[in-house]
């Protein structure tokens, strides 16, 4: 079990020493010993107390050249390089001057690997103006830990004692979304901790109080995430919407037909960036008070398909440690029902519709296997083609095998049809019989070899099955 720290800062240079007190039986969570320290910051009572594999600590660019308490010069930034690199300075500097001075020789070193990842923000302050989209914060930090994040069993312990404003929720709202990816072949926990509040009120009682008191950190929330599905799509990529549909909606033959590229969504995802940081203006001059300053000014905000295609980026990383060798132009019943076992363990109500589905095609597979072998089995040639039969057409067979001519298969294409049947819309996809050998040494045995006829329909369904919803039923 991997164990991941992420807390939210806002301004760090105007917090003061205070007593923290962590303990682990009242947060409920394992591998780690109570602790009490002083200090400015929850962050080294968390880090001695948890010792996670990875801590990361979140900011904003509101704190470009602000040097409210904090030795580190000002600068004239020219560039948001400038400005991400002038934050991680004096942040850095916090944790060296502020936060380890308080610490013993051996405690400090915990602090040693502790990344600093500086986010968009907004605001007015006097010593930055920063203007663009609140969620531009929301879009980066789940490119921050869809990069970051194990793909293995994992809990993250989110610190929201020091966030402000919009920070704590957005970076929430991240981590529930890509946990929940993960959470479909792994154990997912999240524990959401925040101290009790700094004593406020005037200084001569605030001085006296504060050295009396201990600051206890409280459980927020504790879960263990559930498969979390997408319904959202990147546009310009319909079959990488297709896939996401098929993991949504239960569809293993679309998922075997469209697993995108790790490489490729990756690839979008930091154009998508890039493109974004590109149009970002940073300049110095006077705000409309007459302060000389930086303004940063984003003139691009990051879409709603970047923030999908980075969710996508995650569940191919975390789908890439079970599932290789896709996509596939064909796939095997056998292929089918280890995709359905692994990616839909955790959710029985799709798990089993699709079961049922795969069940039934391995019994109309039985059937046509033993009707080829009658000298009068009624197969038509082409199941043992290249090309193979419409698995429509096959029913159509059977059907007249045991009824006096009746046909229960529906001819229209309907996206109704395509889910209801888990992606085997008996109009869309083809089935062949071939030979295969699933035992080395062992002999070939025939087996039923599904694709579909046409990757565009399907992949047109698919999409459209995330947002179907059906009108007029009569039943």
């Amino acid at each position: 079990m991997k164990r991941v720290l992420i807390a939210t800062w806002g301004n760090p240079f105007q917090w003061e020493p205070i007593w923290y007190r962590l303990d682990c039986e009242s947060l409920g969570i394992k591998d780690c010993r109570s602790v009490e320290l002083k200090n400015v910051s929850t962050l080294p009572v968390l880090m001695k107390a948890l010792r996670p594999h990875r801590a990361i600590v979140l900011v904003l660019d509101t704190l470009t050249n602000l040097t409210l308490r904090n030795d580190v010069k000002p600068k004239e930034v020219g560039s948001y390089e400038g400005a991400v690199e002038d934050v991680q300075e004096r942040v850095k500097w916090f944790i060296e001057n502020r936060i380890k001075p308080h610490l013993d020789e051996e405690d400090r070193a915990l602090l040693d690997d502790v990344e600093v990842v500086v986010l968009p923000g907004v605001g007015e302050f006097d010593n930055v103006s920063v203007e663009g989209d609140v969620l531009d914060f929301y879009s980066v930090v789940l490119k921050v830990l869809a990069e970051r994040l194990p793909v293995g069993d994992t809990e993250v312990i989110l610190d929201l004692t020091h966030g402000v404003n919009f920070m704590p929720v957005l970076t929430y709202r991240a981590l529930k979304a890509l946990l929940g990816v993960l959470a479909y072949l792994y154990t997912a926990r999240l524990y959401v901790v925040n101290s009790e509040p700094f004593p406020q009120g005037q200084r001569e009682w605030k001085e006296k109080i504060k050295e009396l008191s201990v600051l206890n950190m409280k459980l927020v929330e504790a879960l263990e995430l559930r498969p979390r599905p997408l319904y959202s799509t990147v546009s310009d990529r319909p079959e990488w919407s297709a896939f996401i549909s098929s993991v949504t909606n239960g569809f293993p033959l679309a998922f075997a037909t469209f697993y995108p590229s790790t490489k490729d969504v990756g690839a979008y995802v930091e154009k998508g960036y890039q493109d974004f940081l590109d149009a970002i203006e940073v300049c110095i001059k006077p705000d409309p008070a007459g302060e000389r300053k930086a303004h940063i000014f984003r003139r691009k905000a990051l879409s709603r398909d970047f923030r999908t295609a980075v969710k996508l980026y995650y569940m191919l990383r975390v789908f890439g440690t079970v599932f290789n060798g896709y996509p596939k132009k064909e796939v095997t019943l056998d292929e089918l029902f280890d995709i359905s076992s692994k990616l839909f363990a955790k959710m029985p109500r799709i798990g089993i519709v699709v079961e049922d589905q795969l069940c039934e095609l391995k019994n109309l597979q039985g059937w046509a296997i033993a009707e080829l072998g009658k000298k009068r089995g009624r197969i038509p040639k082409s199941l043992v083609g290249k090309k193979g039969i419409v698995l429509g057409e096959l029913y159509r067979v059977r059907n007249q095998n045991f009824t006096s001519g009746g046909n229960s298969v529906n001819r229209n294409i309907k996206v109704r049809n395509f889910i209801a049947h888990s992606g085997f819309e008996f109009n869309t996809v083809s089935v062949k019989l071939e030979d295969t050998i699933r035992v080395k040494g062992g002999r070939a045995e025939k087996v039923f070899v599904f694709s579909y006829r046409d990757k565009g329909l399907a992949s047109q369904l698919c999409v459209d099955a995330l947002t179907y919803r059906n009108q007029g039923v009569v039943c």
